[in-house]
């Protein structure tokens, strides 16, 4: 038995298992701490991992960490989990105007070193590192620091870690863990990595091989600035902006596409700098004066699905390659996604879930874990796509009892049991809002049944009520659907057969989803971002479904994610409670307990 434990300590902390080949358990941080983009040693994420396989410490083979540079500054702080809009905006200011503008140095970390709002870190010793500059040997140092720290928390020799470069995480994620073989073109596009922005590779079961690399594929950066100009929060909210591109007026989008086309191009196989700014930010704060929200959204993701389609093209031109799997932050950006899937140069291509630094951890075990099999021989069918995604922890009825108890939720509620999938099936199509929590929790940015809050998508009625009553977010963000799979083609348009399974594609829909789905297809252009479910791989969300159908003939429900904005999907039935009772959700389902107002 061959078993790895891979540890992303950055932000969106995360761990993940894979024994022989096939990944067995993944998990956020964030879930566990309540933090969102959580950073730092994924303590409680390492101990599901274990438990959830039956194994213990001293079993694991390799522990991979991910990443060879890692900035011990924003760690210490925990940034992207800490920080407002406030916040980003004051390093602006304070860090960067100086720096770029002023030819002046500001030690970062003496601007939030002392702030009492904030959750710092506190596992790895690196005091002596927060000054915000690093040579080679002070990183070198840094690598010790977390072999060392992980190694003693494990209780395993400093011999069994080693470190995987952030490209060939996500590189090796994007091929192993979709379901295609054979050669392939690999790309990735994300805001900084070890060595590079952007890549290109060709892959197969003989390996990586990197063709271009690229250090000015600045359009992750370039959103992040963006969203921020537009009062949102970076690294957590450029899918409002992408949610608000279709509502531009097409003149304020070509008013304002034509400051971003000034900055970036294609050449051949790169992304570059056309005219380089000073600095980003204020590049855009000082030139988008004067243009109005929508157009500046509409042409930012404008400008990114013209780049991107160029130099996809150019690459598949260049390679031969028509089947491209795509990683990196910017890869979570579905329109994009869709817009290179269309091309009629691209025969195949697949975004894998989390397709950012969340997944990193399972990148580092297919990695190693394909080293492994090479080195030995052995045969590479042994390494598993990732077919299944409900990779976090489930809870027992004793353990649902007993929160239900503790939050005397039998004496303020109404607690049904063995709530079947008709039961449901019924209040959604009375118009009830009803989130669920059962089975194993689902890995990644998306919820896929077992975490998830469903509704009636053909009333289109439900979507406020979500927004304003639940889920407390903007209203112009659309909703998904999940659909069944044998209904797929009544509601999408997919004429390549792409497969969407963990909802990182967006298709057009049909006019059935247009009378059907209403409510989980986005409201200005009627788009789908559809989970396409069969029922092997879930099979007490899809008998919900399927009971729905059989009451409506509708075949597919509404389904968002079980939170409340701004804070991670829940993990178990402890934050259920605290979600259900925090909002007007008609009701709940905990594994088979049904809980209603």
């Amino acid at each position: 038995m061959r078993v790895i434990l891979a540890i992303q300590e950055a932000h969106d902390s995360t761990a993940a298992l894979m024994v022989n080949g096939e990944i067995v358990a993944a998990a956020q941080e964030e879930r566990f701490s309540g933090l969102k983009c959580d950073y730092g040693y994924p303590e409680k994420s390492i101990k599901h991992c274990l438990q959830q396989a039956g194994i213990k410490a001293s079993h694991i083979d390799d522990v991979v960490l991910c990443s060879q540079k890692w900035n011990p500054v924003l760690t210490k702080i925990k940034r992207n989990a800490n920080f407002s809009v406030k916040d980003w905006v004051t390093e602006q200011n304070d860090y960067w105007k100086p720096k770029f503008y002023e030819d002046r140095e500001v030690c970062y970390y003496d601007l939030y070193k002392d702030r009492a709002d904030f959750v710092y870190d506190q596992t790895y010793p690196i005091d002596h590192l927060l000054k915000g500059f690093w040579d080679d040997e002070e990183m070198r140092q840094l690598v010790q620091i977390r072999k060392d720290i992980v190694a003693q928390k494990l209780g395993l020799p400093v011999s069994r870690i080693s470190i995987v470069t952030h490209e060939d995480c996500h590189t090796f994620y994007s091929y192993f863990g979709s379901p295609m073989r054979g050669n392939v073109l690999a790309l990735t596009t994300e805001g900084t990595g070890d060595y590079s922005n952007g890549t290109v590779s060709t892959f197969s079961e003989t390996g990586r091989q990197e063709i271009a690399v690229d250090t000015e594929n600045h359009l992750g950066h370039i959103y992040q600035y963006i969203t921020l100009l537009l009062g949102m929060k970076p690294s957590h909210h450029e899918y409002k902006i992408m949610g608000l591109a279709p509502y531009a007026n097409r003149k304020e989008l070509e008013r304002s596409l034509k400051v971003f086309e000034t900055i970036l191009k294609v050449e051949g196989l790169h992304i570059k700098f056309n005219e380089k700014p000073r600095d980003l930010y204020f590049h855009f704060l000082y030139s988008m004066q004067g243009h109005r929200f929508d157009g500046i959204a509409g042409a930012l993701q404008q400008f990114l699905e013209n780049l991107l389609t160029e130099w996809v093209q150019n690459c598949v031109s260049e390679t031969g390659l028509k089947r491209i799997v795509f990683s990196g932050g910017v890869a979570q950006n579905i329109k994009a996604c869709k817009k290179i899937s269309e091309l009629e140069l691209v025969e195949d291509f697949f975004v894998c879930p989390a397709a950012g630094d969340p997944s990193l951890p399972i990148g580092a075990c297919y990695y190693t874990m394909f080293n492994y099999v090479t080195k030995n021989n052995l045969d590479l069918g042994i390494i598993k796509p990732l077919d299944n995604i409900y990779l976090g922890p489930e809870y027992t009825k004793e353990e649902i009892d007993s929160v239900l108890r503790e939050k005397g939720i039998y004496s303020k509620f109404k607690v049904s049991d063995d709530f079947d999938p008709r039961d449901i099936a019924k209040l959604l199509a009375a118009g009830k809002i009803i989130a669920r929590c059962s089975g194993r929790m689902e890995f990644g940015l998306r919820a896929l049944g077992n975490r998830s809050i469903l509704a009636n998508p053909s009333d289109h009625h439900i979507v406020r009520k979500i927004n304003d009553a639940i889920k407390f977010r903007d209203f112009w963000m659309p909703f998904t659907p999940t659909i069944l799979s044998e209904r797929e083609s009544d509601y999408i348009v997919n004429p390549k057969s792409l497969k969407s399974p963990f909802m990182t594609m967006a298709f057009e829909s049909t006019a059935l989803a247009q009378k059907e789905l209403i409510a989980a297809l986005h409201p200005a252009d009627l788009t789908v971002r559809p989970q396409i479910l069969l029922e092997n791989r879930n099979p007490g969300y899809y008998s919900i479904l399927k009971e729905f159908e059989k009451l409506t003939g509708i075949g597919g429900v509404l389904n968002t994610s079980f939170n409340l904005h701004g804070m991670p999907i829940v993990l178990g039935p402890e934050e259920a409670i605290f979600t259900f009772e925090s909002s007007q959700l008609d009701g709940v389902l905990i594994g088979d307990r049904y809980i209603a107002r």
